[in-house]
């Protein structure tokens, strides 16, 4: 009697062993497959309106970014500009294309291994109105090589770096590697975010060029169906080719905050053409031999350039332009 009754009970016990086995392999396997799945980045960046950014590079300085309309300003230390968005676009881009590679810490005690902690890392906390949709911490970042090194070759093309960061969610312990170079992208300083353009143009729309310098000393450039003349003169085909791409992409990141100009600027040159709008760029002069620079394509805005710096670059003497010259 007492044989069947042990008997049946190690029964039991064996059965029960064995759901405890079953059960604790599901949970254990579900766990893993929602930590591995977990969506670190779900923002709809059409709706985002405000960006708190506490980049590494500053020390944890906070950069502010607002969407006013269509327009993004950013914003340090009291000072505002217009923000680049190209740069802004690229690294939200980025971030909404984020993969989970896989999870690499449970517990904080691994945080600074992989820079995730308050003092190593760049914090980014995205608004949607008055909702706030994600607070995350990027630390560390690590080059990945192509697999066949440097001058490896796949196929025709050559093989591409590429690049892993480490995240975790403000409010969590857990940390992640992430494909791409999100640890690069955001960590960033304040000028680095801010609109840096002198002038972006299309030089083959470009048909005259008005320079306006002291002393009577301006003169006009203009593009006709036997070329470019500077001041009635035939100009050095060379020279103006090399100009026009010289003043097509200008950008700086000299600003110069809190300039306001109280007088008319000692040189201006109005850039006209076909199919586009007036670009204007004008330039004060300031002790010590310094200029600021200023354009309408970023009027809020003002750089400082020595005077053989971005300036010389612009402002040309006729004498540069016209055939036979120098």
């Amino acid at each position: 009697m007492s044989g069947k009754i042990n008997n049946k009970t190690l029964l039991y016990v064996f059965v029960g062993l064995i759901g405890i086995l079953v059960i604790t392999k599901l949970l254990t396997s579900n766990k893993l497959v929602r930590t591995l799945d977990t969506e670190l980045v779900i923002i709809d960046t059409s709706r985002i309106t405000h960006i708190q950014l506490y980049p590494r590079s500053e020390t944890g300085e906070e950069i502010e970014f607002e969407k006013i309309g269509t327009k993004w300003t950013v914003s340090s230390n009291n000072i505002r500009g217009a923000a680049d968005h190209n740069s802004l676009n690229r690294s939200l881009s980025e971030l909404i294309n984020l993969k989970t590679e896989r999870l690499v810490a449970r517990s904080e005690d691994k945080w600074g291994e992989f820079q995730v902690s308050d003092s190593l890392s760049t914090r980014l906390v995205i608004h949607e109105g008055k909702k706030k949709t994600l607070d995350l911490v990027i630390g560390r970042f690590d080059y990945q090589p192509p697999p066949g090194g440097i001058q490896g070759f796949q196929g025709n093309q050559q093989n591409q770096f590429s690049g892993v960061s480490y995240v975790r969610k403000y409010s969590e312990a857990e940390v992640y590697a992430v494909e791409g170079f999100l640890g690069l992208s955001f960590n960033q300083g304040f000028n680095t975010w801010r609109d840096q353009t002198i002038s972006n143009l299309n030089q083959s729309q470009i048909s005259r060029l008005v320079f306006d310098y002291p002393a009577d000393s301006g003169f006009i450039a203009q593009r006709s169906q036997a070329g470019w003349q500077v001041a009635g003169l035939p100009a050095d085909s060379a020279s103006m080719v090399q100009y026009l791409n010289e003043i097509s992409r200008k950008r700086s990141s000299s600003f110069e905050d809190g300039f306001q100009p109280s007088v008319a600027p000692d040189y201006q040159l109005n850039i006209e053409g076909d199919n586009m709008p007036q670009i204007v760029i004008r330039a004060f002069s300031q002790p010590g031999g310094d200029v600021i620079l200023n354009s309408s394509i970023n009027p809020e805005t003002y750089f400082r350039s020595s005077r053989n710096d971005i300036f010389a670059e612009i402002f040309k003497p006729a004498s540069n332009l016209l055939s036979g010259q120098k």
